[in-house]
């Protein structure tokens, strides 16, 4: 995109080239595309923490000051959940794991700490 100074105002995007409109539409696309994931992501996380907070109670790992396990746990904790059970989870080498042979066929070892750990 050309550099614009803060509040410039609007660009004119009818005197730019039909190249530079589409990189501008696809930048947008991805913009969303982004913000609907993470949307998604939290909404998962925040099923995960009202249909089975003792699971994730169970599998947390980790200090909070005041723990009650008869509420619901906070989005942080079920991610944090998640991460401290992925390394068990890929571990998995049974034909129910369809999901762990998914992530494992398509995740780098080399980048993914928590397949270090499972090895």
């Amino acid at each position: 995109m050309t550099p614009h100074q803060r509040r410039s105002g609007n660009q004119y995007m009818h005197r730019k080239t039909q190249n530079y409109r589409d990189a501008i539409r696809a930048k947008l696309d991805a913009y969303h595309r982004f913000i609907q994931l993470g949307l998604i992501a939290q909404g998962i996380l925040v099923a995960l923490a009202t249909t089975v907070p003792g699971l994730v109670w169970r599998h947390f790992g980790s200090w909070l000051r005041t723990v009650r396990p008869e509420a619901c746990p906070s989005e942080r904790v079920v991610a944090a959940a998640l991460r401290n059970n992925l390394p068990e989870f890929l571990a998995l080498d049974t034909e129910e794991a369809i999901h762990a042979k998914f992530i494992r066929e398509r995740s780098d070892p080399t980048r993914a700490a928590a397949t270090r750990l499972a090895a």
